[in-house]
């Protein structure tokens, strides 16, 4: 473990390994046309077309606030259309648009290319622990001071 930074320091050395994943994704993303966090957004969308634009920024990972510029991009692209929530006029709900749609395979086939990289270097085993940790930390909170 002498390749990680700070004697193994966990923040430091998931940022590091982040903004590695992240270059990865760009360059397997660039010829698709998408910044990363559209790529997520597609992503999350497939999952669930219509979400509000809140629940899109919990699923990238964003703050509500950042998500209008994103979405302006998209919708200047054609990938997305927005419009208020019918049951609640404070919410704005997003929407693939046809291109958005017809994305999907080339936005799959990144997505597993990445997972196939990721393959080479780790088994699935060691796969399914990092998700496990990953999924520990991603709860993590300081402990009440009693």
């Amino acid at each position: 473990m002498s390749h990680l930074r700070f004697d193994g320091c966990v923040a430091t050395n998931l940022e590091e390994a982040y903004r590695r994943l992240e270059h990865v994704y760009e360059r397997l993303i660039a010829p698709i046309g998408l910044s990363v966090l559209e790529w997520y957004a597609l992503r999350a969308l497939y999952a669930e077309d219509g979400a509000t634009a809140s629940h899109l920024a919990q699923a990238v990972c964003r703050h509500p606030s950042s998500m209008t510029a994103l979405l302006d991009r998209m919708e200047d692209k054609g990938l997305v259309t927005r419009a208020v929530d019918p049951h609640d006029r404070r919410s704005v709900r997003v929407f693939l648009t046809e291109l958005g749609r017809e994305m999907r395979p080339r936005v799959e086939r990144a997505a597993d290319r990445l997972h196939a990289l990721i393959g080479e270097r780790i088994t699935e085993e060691q796969l399914d622990t990092f998700l496990y940790v990953l999924s520990v930390l991603q709860s993590f909170e300081m402990p009440d001071e009693a």
